[in-house]
């Protein structure tokens, strides 16, 4: 069943035992989700050291998925929030009781710009097991277009090697519509541009 409750006493300087409380802490609490990030990156193209947990989010604040935590008895604060990245907002909580200062501690909330995209790609998410847990993940062509969204060159890359390792499985021509509709609705964001790059090194 999605949502199994892991223990609490887990290392908060495990990023996946952190992204794992989360997902338990936001099926409590009703709020849609969608893993994302580094670890999803692991699946989708290739391995690489991840110092955080990531979660795709529809409209769920900073202070909602505090306490959303705080309900499953793991404290947080809230270390910045709605901060734009290219067409994305990024809020940040950081795990009370990890290392300090060693990155490991984060849970970091990535929202599209568009909130019609926001709302079809986490509603969109597919099921998936991470350490025999059950949890919400985005989509192949989703976790690309989030990676599109971005504006560091390791996210490129990310999309990049997704679409090498992944491409007969990828639904091109809906990736293609979702990079259209957004080239319009983020007129800032060369998403075009990214996509030619990033399918033309693919």
């Amino acid at each position: 069943m999605i949502g199994c409750s892991p223990n609490v006493n887990v290392d908060l300087n495990d990023p996946t035992a952190v992204a794992l409380l989360a997902a338990d802490a936001f099926e409590s609490s009703g709020l849609a989700y969608a893993l994302y990030g580094g670890l999803l990156t692991a699946a989708y193209g290739e391995p690489r050291e991840t110092r955080d947990a990531d979660l795709a989010v529809i409209d769920v604040s900073a202070t909602r998925a505090r306490q959303a935590l705080l309900d499953k008895g793991v404290q947080t604060h809230v270390t910045f929030e709605e901060v734009r990245f290219g067409g994305l907002h990024l809020s940040r909580l950081t795990v009370v009781g990890a290392a300090p200062d060693t990155g490991l501690n984060t849970i970091d909330l990535v929202r599209p710009r568009s909130a019609r995209y926001a709302e079809v790609a986490v509603r969109r998410a597919v099921i998936s097991t991470l350490r025999g847990v059950h949890l919400r993940v985005l989509t192949l062509e989703d976790f690309i277009v989030f990676k599109l969204l971005s504006t560091r060159e390791r996210d490129a890359e990310d999309a990049r090697l997704a679409i090498r390792r992944s491409s007969a499985a990828l639904d091109e021509p809906l990736l293609e519509r979702e990079i259209e509709r957004l080239a319009d609705e983020l007129q800032d964001v060369d998403v075009r541009g990214r996509w030619a790059a990033v399918r033309h090194a693919g």
